[in-house]
């Protein structure tokens, strides 16, 4: 990517980007009950008024990082309090655990501390309100937050990993994925003498346990051996997951000027780039097998078929090809992230503007046009766009990885 077509490419991520938190702080404030409003139909049609805590801690961080992304902007840094309160009042189960759905005026419990990643996203909410705002009241919920989540992940026996299924002898990668990506924000409240030893380990096992093992790919799920679970949820290679992940490694070895981990990375992202890109129809699919005599298209996913385009897959696609290209600099990797952004530009993004559609089919036809939902709010598509308006503007100045 030359210098010029980056601060295109940066200034329309902006203006797009801007455009969709807009339209989501126009629709997802619960003035009466506080928190947001969040499972929004066709047309901002409101389905639902449940306070699902994962997407009330997602809609909280993103307020409080586009805050960040404008300079500590006051305006977004209120909306942002607005779920970070509500979420301190309501939410909490004890102990660092977070219940993961409440009544709309948060005064019932609908489910409790049934998964960790609740506690993960809540994690990540408010450190990066704490982190934005100056205001440090919740460090103590922050570090009871993060000491629990490192307590369950070190535990084989802990169960509450929904939407996963614990099994004995299995452990998972996106709760790891996620929760390093959490640590690196709770750091700067934190201080790196807490979490550092923890992001490291983390970063280890993305990379060199799950991203090194006998299929080839970084996979979902190993047993805890190292070894591949030779059944069809074993082999299955998620896509989104590898490259939100990777970037995640990427960001972070950045700060650090740690190029071995990006190169590590890069080959990971590129590695399933290769069997993720859908040749016929353009955009990535959502899932494929690391054995192609194993079909894995009849295994139940929460998101549909697994050649099905989801907006998340697709967007944390879209920044980790910039990455790559910014690192390889080759024609392959140019071409790969430019015909990604014309997919999302071409069939992602709604002819009226606003939000991605969620869900298209394997031929671009959307299949679903909800602008929200028990989980989905303003949170992958503009955290996308926002880290590719600002790396399109570092390359445009020549800075680059």
């Amino acid at each position: 990517m030359d210098t010029q077509e980056a601060k295109k490419l940066s200034v329309l991520y902006r203006m797009q980007l801007t455009e969709l938190m807009e339209i989501w702080a126009s629709h997802s404030i619960d003035s009466l009950h506080g928190g947001y409003l969040t499972d929004f139909g066709e047309d901002w049609k409101l389905v639902s008024d449940r306070k699902n805590i994962w997407a009330q801690a997602r809609q909280t961080y993103m307020f409080a990082a586009y805050a960040a992304y404008l300079g500590h902007n006051p305006t977004w840094l209120r909306l942002a309090k607005i779920g970070r309160d509500f979420i301190v009042q309501y939410a909490y189960a004890g102990n660092g655990r977070w219940n993961y759905e409440i009544s709309p005026d948060g005064t019932k419990i609908l489910e409790g501390t049934t998964t960790i990643f609740t506690d993960i996203f809540v994690l990540l909410a408010l450190s990066q309100y704490a982190s934005v705002s100056g205001d440090l009241q919740d460090y103590n919920l922050i570090f009871t937050t993060f000491s629990s989540i490192t307590k369950h992940l070190s535990d084989p026996e802990f169960k509450d990993l929904q939407p996963h299924r614990w099994q004995p002898g299995i452990t998972r990668y996106s709760p790891y994925m996620i929760a390093f990506n959490a640590f690196t924000v709770a750091e700067t409240v934190l201080g790196p003498h807490v979490t550092q030893p923890f992001v490291r380990q983390y970063l280890n096992k993305m990379l060199f346990s799950f991203g090194q093992n006998s299929s080839g790919f970084l996979l979902e799920s190993l047993q805890t051996n190292g070894d591949v679970w030779d059944t069809p949820e074993g082999r299955v290679v998620n896509a989104g997951h590898v490259f939100e992940g990777m970037w995640f490694c990427i960001d972070y070895a950045r700060a650090h000027a740690d190029y071995d981990i990006v190169r590590d990375a890069v080959k990971l992202i590129v590695k399933t780039a290769d069997y993720a890109i859908d040749s016929q129809y353009g955009g990535l699919i959502y899932q494929f097998s690391c054995d192609p005599d194993q079909d894995i298209q009849n295994l139940r996913t929460d998101m549909g078929q697994v050649d099905d385009k989801i907006d998340w897959v697709i967007c944390e696609g879209l920044y980790a090809f910039a990455l790559a290209d910014a690192f390889l600099n080759t024609a392959q990797s140019y071409e790969r992230f430019m015909a990604l952004h014309q997919f999302c530009q071409k069939h992602f993004r709604d002819k009226d503007g606003g939000d991605w559609y969620p869900a298209l089919s394997r031929n671009g036809t959307p299949i679903r046009k909800n602008k929200g939902g028990k989980h989905r709010v303003a949170f992958h598509v503009p955290r996308a766009l926002m880290n590719l308006s600002v790396l399109c503007e570092q390359i445009s100045k020549g800075e680059g990885l």
